[in-house]
């Protein structure tokens, strides 16, 4: 069989062996959040789903898919994603077959598809928006060298569609139009009369300038997650992108948390002066290799552009990642040898994955990598507890707090792994060690009159809540328990206000159809 058809089929065989033991996995650190949310569990109400979160509506809308045809099973999810990610792979190789040799295209996407920098994009649910919107990008990237090479209305508005579905799966798609421009000023001869053409690039520009006022119109300026100088942010993306680098070229050192500190440093500032000369180099050298620095940069700049609290994620490279395996396929020397690097890297694509198949492992790593970062043992401790391992579960949140005494969180979370353990008089001790650090503490408040109502002591229960709320007007926890205590003495005012306030301060939180159900009971719609 003529490789240009074995190839795809082995590609996809390689992806699902090498992902096979991904599949047990469970619902991880941000899953429980955004995969699993309550805005996405109906797909008879895509207003519902496009309310939550416009820009990432296709990514939302698959979660929804899967919630309708396996609920809280992640087999299904993880299907899914495993599937997006053979797909990807097959069109990483129909694009590189349109630059390279058969061989070498075969070669490349091999070494990307089975590359465990790709475990965090299909094993971990959540990072599935990276992996969609990479699909997006190589539909329109293989469709506009395409039209450019021979025109072609078709293969143009296919080109176009896809870059409008990247736009609504997640952000990082907005660098697809600069990539697209990028291919025809680099890969294709005799195209750069092309760019004045404003008929070819007319519907990019007003796809980019409409979602970009959108978003702007919806969100604002993106805000800042953490307080950090440009200065600051810019140096450490610097850093970031090196490290991207070399966990691509050297798969060593991969965590669910890369705790890199979003401040001036000098790997930073050297990071900064790497990426510099490399543009330019890139620039002046033209060709395949100037095209691939742009597949690695445009996506990675997209998404350094927000400053977010946590600085790096393996996932946010999923499709730069793809410039590196093109790199390597087209310099690589022609030797049978070389084969064995996609097999060696499927092999730790597999190690990989079997660290996904429990939290606690992918956290005690982060904290082996990262011993002084408070979330990365934060993180830890929360697996732990969720596994029921109480005891390891206290001393990591202790360690937690002790790398800042400033923040009573990891105490209250001491509190509540002693109450899950039934250890109300122990959890009160810690809670009282928290409102000692911070008098006002939100959480701490809320669990000291959860434990009088664990207790059946309505009266005292109902006063803390209310203590809550002086110190935490907006606080919904406090409002939805006074709602349900409320309502069950019979103080129907009360009880409506109160579930009213919940639903307004959280109306998609865990309780927010419990409220909602209690509100009809009581005669009121609730709006």
């Amino acid at each position: 069989m003529p490789l240009n058809r074995l190839a795809p089929l082995l590609v996809v065989l390689a992806v699902a062996a090498a992902w096979a033991n991904s599949l047990a996995a469970p619902f991880t650190y941000d899953d429980r959040i955004e995969v699993l949310h309550p805005a996405l569990r109906d797909l008879g109400a895509p207003e519902t789903i496009l309310s939550y979160n416009p820009g990432r509506f296709l990514v939302l809308t698959s979660y929804a898919v899967n919630w309708a045809l396996g609920g809280v099973d992640p087999l299904g999810y993880h299907l899914l994603s495993v599937g997006l990610h053979a797909l990807n792979a097959v069109l990483v190789w129909r694009c590189f077959g349109r630059l390279l040799t058969p061989g070498r295209a075969a070669a490349g996407a091999a070494l990307w598809a089975l590359h465990p920098m790709c475990t965090e994009s299909v094993t971990y649910v959540a990072g599935r928006s990276d992996a969609m919107a990479a699909t997006s990008a190589l539909v329109a990237l293989t469709a506009w060298i395409d039209d450019s090479r021979s025109p072609s209305p078709r293969a143009r508005a296919v080109a176009v569609i896809a870059v409008l579905a990247g736009m609504v799966t997640k952000e990082t798609a907005f660098a697809t139009p600069l990539l697209l421009l990028a291919a025809d000023l680099f890969l294709v001869a005799g195209s750069r009369w092309r760019l004045v053409r404003v008929g070819r690039y007319a519907p990019l520009a007003v796809l980019l300038v409409a979602a970009g006022t959108g978003r702007l119109l919806m969100a604002g300026w993106p805000v800042p997650e953490v307080p950090r100088s440009l200065f600051a942010h810019v140096a450490s993306q610097g850093e970031v992108w090196l490290r991207y680098a070399q966990l691509w070229l050297l798969p060593w050192g991969q965590s669910i948390l890369q705790a890199v500190p979003g401040e001036v440093g000098g790997l930073g500032v050297v990071g900064l002066a790497v990426w510099s000369g490399a543009a330019v180099w890139a620039w002046r050298r033209g060709g395949l290799p100037a095209f691939a620095f742009s597949l690695w940069a445009l996506p990675l700049l997209v998404s350094s552009l927000p400053v977010l609290k946590e600085t790096m994620a393996e996932h946010r490279s999923y499709l730069a990642g793809i410039a590196v395996a093109l790199l390597a396929a087209h310099l690589a020397p022609a030797r049978r040898e070389l084969l064995a690097v996609p097999l060696l890297l499927g092999a730790l694509t597999v190690r990989r994955n079997h660290d996904w198949r429990e939290e606690a492992t992918l956290w005690r790593g982060a904290t082996g990598r990262w011993p002084a970062s408070r979330d990365a043992w934060q993180g830890y401790a929360d697996a732990l507890r969720l596994s029921r391992q109480w005891a390891p579960a206290e001393k990591a949140y202790r360690t937690t707090f002790e790398l800042d005494p400033t923040d009573p969180d990891p105490l209250v979370n001491i509190a509540i792994t002693r109450g899950e353990r039934h250890d109300l008089v122990g959890a009160r001790e810690v809670l009282g060690e928290a409102l000692r650090v911070r008098p006002s503490h939100c959480a701490a408040l809320n669990n000291l009159a959860r434990i009088s109502l664990i207790e059946g002591n309505l009266p005292a229960a109902a006063g803390g809540y209310e203590g809550t709320l002086r110190a935490c007007p907006d606080d919904a926890i406090a409002h939805y328990n006074l709602g349900v205590i409320y309502a069950s003495v019979g103080e129907q005012r009360q009880a409506i206000f109160h579930l009213r306030a919940y639903i307004a301060a959280d109306p998609w939180g865990s309780e927010s159809v419990g409220a909602r159900e209690r509100l009809q009971a009581l005669g009121d719609s609730g709006r």
